[in-house]
């Protein structure tokens, strides 16, 4: 059976691509794990920076399709300025066309509805599932519960308006990218996800869909270590890993420490893949007008993924801080881990870590809340710990990389059965 991948990242040709800097995000651990099934003959195309043609890796057949003029600051604004094109979109769908009729694959699997891909269903027959990864209608809606737009757009910086990245920019974007979704999943035939959440959002954003289950794999190191602390530090060192965003909750990161350290709780607040010179960082203090260091919070920038399960194991506590997420990885590979976990009440986390048996859960928004919890959890090694074990068994049964691929591939099966009316 012939299997085409639409993604937003080259997958396991990134290996290939950029060699010095490759990490193996999960949907090349899935890739990993699929093209070896001796029924399924996988090809994968995605948008690429530059012009490339066609070729083999791994066993596996890549289609990259040119979109993007270059990583200077001229060629991303001059790309910025593209996306509010109303034709965009058309231009590119053309391309994803020509690849189909070159792999003419039994089942289409679209990775992501962020992205115009779902777009190709109107020039096609075959069958396509989409797998949910983020949905940007429901996100829209939380878009600015953790700083208010007036808020935001007051407090950025002259440089994120001249290059039309500023937040009313981006927000437009946004929307305009929530409607698009709208427009491709309302016709949309088969939807995999993985949470109580997402479920019920596609019920309504796709109501003719089947609804399949389908995990996610975790990055390998994930797998093989594990947090064996027997103790906590003097000082608690709590993680919190987290892109930019606005409602990505980095002002619940500084209010939450705030308080902390008014009640003279001695911590110390790493936050991986942000910098504090970065935009929103600088956002949110010049609102919150306090300083991040006198508030015990150390910003750590990107960091590999071995750097990255070396903080997480040497750390005491992680915090999902987010407003709104579906399955956040970051969660899920804390939780591989086995550390302690209290994260938002938000979206699908609850369909993640199960509250007071996997780690805490605490409401949204709430800064006074988190502090408690960390401050609970703190105060109970034995407690934490037993937290944290029962993570990383509940982990690594759902984030199985056999188990998911075999979930991926009967979903598969289960498809070209009910479009063919045959058995398999």
């Amino acid at each position: 059976m012939r299997i085409l991948w639409f993604a937003i990242t080259p997958c396991g040709a990134a290996e290939k691509l950029t060699p010095g800097s490759f990490t193996a995000g999960w949907l090349a651990a899935l890739e990993q794990q699929v093209k070896h099934d001796p029924f399924i003959d996988l090809s994968v195309s995605f948008y690429y920076n530059g012009k490339m043609d066609p070729f083999e890796y791994k066993s596996v057949q890549y289609y990259p399709v040119s979109r993007g003029r270059g990583q200077t600051k001229l060629a991303k604004l001059l790309d910025r300025l593209e996306a509010y094109q109303s034709n965009r979109d058309e231009r590119y769908i053309e391309k994803l066309v020509k690849v189909i009729e070159t792999v003419r694959p039994d089942v289409i699997h679209i990775h992501g509805t962020e992205d115009n891909f779902g777009l190709i269903q109107k020039y096609v027959q075959l069958p396509v599932v989409f797998s949910i990864q983020s949905l940007l209608t429901p996100y829209r809606e939380k878009f600015f519960s953790g700083i208010p737009y007036n808020v935001a757009s007051s407090k950025e910086n002259l440089s994120s308006k001249l290059l039309v990245d500023s937040v009313r920019n981006n927000f437009f974007l946004f929307s305009k990218w929530a409607k698009r979704e709208v427009e491709m999943l309302k016709p949309a035939r088969f939807v995999i996800g993985r949470t109580s959440w997402d479920k019920r959002a596609t019920r309504i954003l796709a109501p003719k869909s089947l609804y399949f289950v389908g995990n996610e794999i975790m990055r390998n190191s994930f797998y093989r270590h594990e947090w064996k602390k027997q103790a906590f530090s003097p000082t608690i060192k709590i993680v919190t890993t987290m892109s930019g965003g606005l409602y990505k909750g980095l002002e619940s990161v500084l209010k939450t420490a705030a308080i902390l350290t008014c009640h003279n709780f001695d911590f110390q607040w790493l936050v991986v893949g942000q910098t504090e010179s970065g935009k929103y960082p600088q956002m949110v203090q010049r609102w919150l007008k306090k300083d991040y260091s006198a508030n015990g919070i150390t910003f750590l920038g990107s960091k590999t993924e071995s750097e990255l399960v070396d903080i997480l194991c040497d750390a005491d506590l992680y915090c999902q801080v987010s407003h709104i997420e579906n399955s956040p990885n970051s969660l899920c590979e804390a939780m591989l881990l086995g550390m302690p976990v209290v994260a938002t009440f938000a979206g699908g986390t609850d369909s993640m870590l199960e509250n007071g048996l996997q780690g805490m859960l605490v409401q949204d928004g709430d800064s006074y809340s988190l502090a408690g919890a960390i401050k609970e959890l703190a105060e109970d090694f034995e407690k934490s710990r037993w937290y944290g074990q029962n993570a990383r068994q509940t982990a690594l049964e759902r984030h199985d990389p056999k188990k998911v691929a075999n979930e991926i591939i009967d979903v598969y099966k289960e498809i070209y059965s009910l479009v063919n009316k045959i058995e398999i």
